[in-house]
C-alpha cells in the first residue's frame, strides 16, 4: 500500500467531521445566549402562546434574547427539560402535570420536574425546569405580569416555582 495515499486517506477521515455539518455544538452556544420557551406541534395552542410570551419577554427583558423552540411533540419538551437543554415551555396544565408525574404519554420519560410560572389563561402555562434560575424565573415573571400576558398560576395545579412565587408573593 502506497504510504502517502494511506497517509490523505487517513487525513480526509479524520478532517470530515471537523468539515462536516453538524449543530450540536452551535445549538450549545445559541442555547447560552438565547432564552428558550419550549412549545410543540402537537398542540398549535402552545405554538401561539409561546409566541406571545417571546414578544413579551423582548419587549420587558431584550437583552434575554428569547426565542421559540417548537418539538414536534410533548414527549420532545420532556426530554429536553429533563435532560437541562430547555428551561421554559409552554404547555396545557394537563400536559405539565402528566410531564411531572411521568404518567402517558410521558411514561417512558423519567419525571420531569416542572413548576408553574404564569397561568396564560384558557388552561396553558409556562412553566419551568426545577433548575432555572430562581432570579431568572422572577424576571421573567415580572415580565409576563407586567405585559399582561401572564396571571398567578392556580396553587392546586401544581407546585410553583420559587422565583415565580416570590413574585407573585411580592417579595
Amino acid at each position: 500500500m502506497n504510504r502517502r495515499r494511506f497517509l490523505a486517506g487517513l487525513g480526509a477521515v479524520t478532517a470530515a467531521p471537523a468539515l462536516a455539518h453538524t449543530p450540536y455544538g452551535q445549538w450549545v452556544v445559541y442555547r447560552q445566549k438565547h432564552l428558550l420557551v419550549g412549545a410543540h406541534r402537537g398542540d398549535a395552542r402552545t405554538y401561539a402562546l409561546a409566541k406571545s410570551v417571546v414578544a413579551g419577554l423582548a419587549r420587558e427583558l431584550p437583552t434575554a434574547k428569547a426565542r421559540v423552540a417548537r418539538g414536534p411533540r410533548p414527549e420532545r419538551i420532556a426530554s429536553l427539560m429533563g435532560t437541562g437543554q430547555l428551561f421554559l415551555a409552554v404547555l396545557s396544565v394537563d400536559e405539565a402535570r402528566r410531564m411531572a408525574a411521568s404518567q402517558a404519554p410521558f411514561q417512558d420519560y423519567p419525571p420531569t420536574p416542572v413548576r408553574a410560572v404564569a397561568d396564560l389563561g384558557g388552561g396553558y402555562m409556562v412553566v419551568a425546569a426545577a433548575a432555572f434560575r430562581t432570579d431568572h424565573a422572577k424576571l421573567v415573571t415580572m415580565a409576563l405580569d407586567h405585559e399582561g400576558l401572564a396571571t398567578q398560576p392556580n396553587l392546586t395545579d401544581m407546585a410553583v416555582h420559587e422565583g415565580a412565587m416570590a413574585h407573585w408573593l411580592g417579595l
